[in-house]
């Protein structure tokens, strides 16, 4: 079974207070970048950011909640 989803981990680092991680676009990241840039400006500064990332968070392979990206093979 694959576990990799094609899309980024975008999150807190499970154990690691204060680390946030933002990797793995598998191609996307270029297009991605300026919106994924601002929303870890605002996780930095506010606390949160302005959208739900929760589905992208690095605990989605543990968890089983992948979301397989059709777009990439």
């Amino acid at each position: 079974m694959n576990f990799f989803d094609h899309n980024a981990v975008i999150g807190a680092m499970p154990g690691i207070e204060g680390m946030l991680v933002v990797a793995g676009f598998s191609g996307h990241g270029f297009m991605q970048a300026p919106g994924v840039g601002q929303l870890l400006a605002e996780w930095i500064v506010d606390g949160k950011p302005s959208l739900d990332l929760s589905g992208l968070a690095l605990e989605r392979f543990r968890d089983g909640r992948v979301a397989l990206e059709a777009n990439v093979i």
